[in-house]
C-alpha cells in the first residue's frame, strides 16, 4: 500500500530531475514543458493528477511563459478533463496551482463528482460536491490499482477525443 500526504508526496520529487524520483512510475505523459502524473491520493477523487513544470526556475504562476501556458491550458487540462469525464463520469474539473511544498510549479487536477464512481471494488464518493475538495477522507489503494488507473488514463489521453 502507498500512503503519503501531499506535502511528503511532493518532497520526494528530485527537483533537478523529476524522472529520478519514485514518481516516475506514476508518469502518464511527457509534454514539452510539463509532465503529467497520476496523484497517489486517488481516493476519493479517482483520476486526480498533477502536471509538474519541467523548467526548474518556474515557481510562480505569474512566471509562466506563453508556451507553458498554452500547453497547460490548451492541451494538458483538456486532455485530462476529457479522460476523467469519459472514464469516470466526473461532474466538474478543478484546477489548483501549488508551489509551496515543492520548488517548482505544479498544477493539481482534481475531478469532482456529484454521484459515486465505482472502480474495481472501491466506491469513490466525493464528500463535498460543490464545495472545497479539502478536507477529504483518505484510503490506501494497492500499487497495482494505482498503476492500472495510470494506464487507463494514459491510454485515454493518448487516444484523444
Amino acid at each position: 500500500m502507498i500512503h503519503l500526504d501531499d506535502a511528503n508526496d511532493l518532497d520526494q520529487i528530485d527537483n533537478d530531475n523529476p524522472a529520478k524520483s519514485n514518481h516516475d512510475q506514476f508518469r502518464i505523459k511527457t509534454y514539452n514543458f510539463w509532465d503529467l502524473f497520476l496523484h497517489k491520493e486517488q481516493y476519493p477523487y479517482i483520476g486526480r493528477c498533477y502536471a509538474a513544470a519541467k523548467r526548474p526556475d518556474l515557481d510562480l504562476v505569474s512566471n509562466m511563459d506563453p508556451h507553458e501556458m498554452w500547453e497547460l491550458f490548451e492541451t494538458i487540462v483538456p486532455q485530462w478533463d476529457f479522460a476523467v469525464y469519459y472514464l469516470f463520469n466526473r461532474s466538474k474539473p478543478n484546477v489548483a496551482f501549488g508551489g509551496n511544498n515543492w520548488q517548482r510549479l505544479y498544477v493539481d487536477l482534481i475531478p469532482r463528482y456529484n454521484t459515486p464512481c465505482i472502480y474495481g471494488v472501491v466506491q469513490f464518493i466525493d464528500p463535498n460536491p460543490g464545495e472545497n475538495y479539502v478536507p477529504y477522507p483518505k484510503m490506501d489503494l494497492p500499487l497495482d490499482t494505482l498503476l492500472n488507473i495510470r494506464d487507463i488514463m494514459g491510454g485515454q489521453i493518448r487516444a484523444g477525443r
